[in-house]
């Protein structure tokens, strides 16, 4: 007789997972900040404190003197970067997850590796979000539990030290560029860029990054392209570089700057960002509660950012308020023909509508003898995915279900917010 053989639970194969996928879960909570640390100075396996000391030269030549005489020849100025302990503690039901990633029922026959990876991946991937919020605009609460708690991100560093003084339009590093509108955008990001010290300017090879949210750059493409006249910003190329600058002075826009009170324009050795995942110091178990019903994800890390130097030849900042005069939407296409179809077949296509400052959901509607040929993903577009900054693509479906050419319209409206728009849609149903 056959030796019987439990397939294990999903619970206790994700208990026994610690140590088999440690350094691969961990490693996602650096991907989840990449779009932030791409563009600053990473340093890793620090837990605790560094400090460095910056050095700003002062020796120039002068006129020869027989007597002595000497210069004041450098200032060095230390900050401390310092990273604070991180942590994940949730409790989740193993099966509701399996269900809600896989959509089928779980079935114990099917607990494998490959499964309590991707479960594993798919809760470390949803706490690691937001990573990049805290890197920008991170307040240090140490009895805190919100995701902003951690420490203190770049923006609160820069408020900081404006109320200490150390950031200061008698310093050189700072000026409030006040209320910025698509019509003076790109002007007013010129002009602070003028006011930057020589020594922050530097050299032709020196590049330089002026780091602001993504609504700060949806509303300067908006003005380049009123300014060149270059139509809708939605379907113009991305403008890289701060207008004026011969490429010098790179734009990037963070995701974890949305709602911050400063843009400023530093380089990405300045920035720095200190982590530790992987050491002896930080932690990674999945393990059993007092409830049997569920299993609990225990992790740690270490996690800090800070600027090297905030002084005038390392950091210029501008205090602003971004607020746009217009409300509209545009799409990134203005005809959507489809390929020959055959006649019992489908075809799609993709059209991404582009709001800003709407107010009001978006409605999408299919008109004309041959609408029946098209449909549509969705029938309407919520404000908030209009104005996000990827936009909000929608599904266009051709059934021409017959031979023939086949043409209809896409009509977006939306009368609160003063929004009209026609995109002619056009098919040929071919023999199958």
């Amino acid at each position: 007789m056959p030796e019987t053989v439990n397939t294990p639970s999903i619970a206790t194969a994700l208990i026994h997972s610690n140590h088999r996928f440690r350094k691969e879960l961990m490693l996602i909570t650096v991907a989840s900040i990449m779009e932030c640390t791409k563009h600053m100075r990473v340093i890793n396996g620090l837990k605790g404190k560094e400090t460095e000391a910056t050095i700003v030269p002062q020796a120039h030549f002068r006129p020869y003197k027989s007597e002595k005489v000497v210069g004041n020849t450098a200032s060095l100025t230390a900050r401390t970067l310092e990273t604070f302990p991180l942590e994940i503690l949730e409790e989740f039901d193993p099966e509701n997850l399996y269900t809600t990633v896989f959509g089928v029922p779980f079935d114990a026959e099917k607990v494998d590796l490959e499964i309590v990876r991707k479960l594993l991946q798919e809760e470390m991937k949803n706490a690691s979000r937001g990573l990049c919020d805290v890197l920008c605009r991170g307040v240090r609460n140490a009895t805190g539990t919100g995701r902003l708690d951690g420490f203190n991100g770049l923006d609160t560093i820069i408020a900081n030290e404006i109320t200490a003084g150390n950031i200061a339009f008698a310093n050189g590093n700072f000026a409030n560029i006040g209320e910025l509108t698509e019509y003076n955008i790109v002007d007013s990001w010129y002009n602070m860029f003028t006011m930057i010290d020589e020594a922050l300017l530097g050299d032709s090879s020196k590049k330089l990054k002026l780091i602001c949210s993504i609504k700060d750059y949806q509303v300067y493409k908006k003005g380049y392209a009123i300014k060149y006249g270059t139509g809708i910003f939605a379907g113009m190329p991305e403008q890289k570089y701060l207008d004026g600058t011969n490429d010098k002075v790179e734009i990037v826009p963070l995701p974890g700057m949305e709602g911050s009170a400063h843009v400023f324009i530093t380089t990405q050795e300045n920035m720095k960002v200190g982590f530790d995942v992987l050491s002896r110091h930080t932690v990674f178990e999945v393990r059993k509660p007092d409830n049997p019903n569920v299993v609990q994800m225990h992790a740690k890390i270490y996690m800090g950012v800070d600027f090297a130097n905030v002084d005038k030849e390392f950091l210029f900042v501008g205090a602003r308020t971004i607020k746009s005069s217009t409300v509209f939407m545009t799409s990134d296409t203005a005809k959507v023909t489809f390929a020959d179809t055959a006649s019992n077949a489908t075809k799609t296509a993709t059209v991404k509508f582009f709001g800003f400052n709407l107010t009001e959901a978006t409605s999408l509607t299919l008109e004309g003898t041959n609408a029946a040929k098209f449909s549509l993903s969705a029938n309407s577009i919520s404000a908030d995915d209009a104005n996000a900054a990827a936009g909000k693509e929608i599904t266009i479906t051709f059934t021409p279900g017959a031979t023939g050419s086949f043409t209809a319209a896409l009509r977006v409206t939306n009368s609160t917010d003063n929004v009209s728009m026609v995109i002619p849609l056009a098919g040929k149903g071919v023999s199958a």
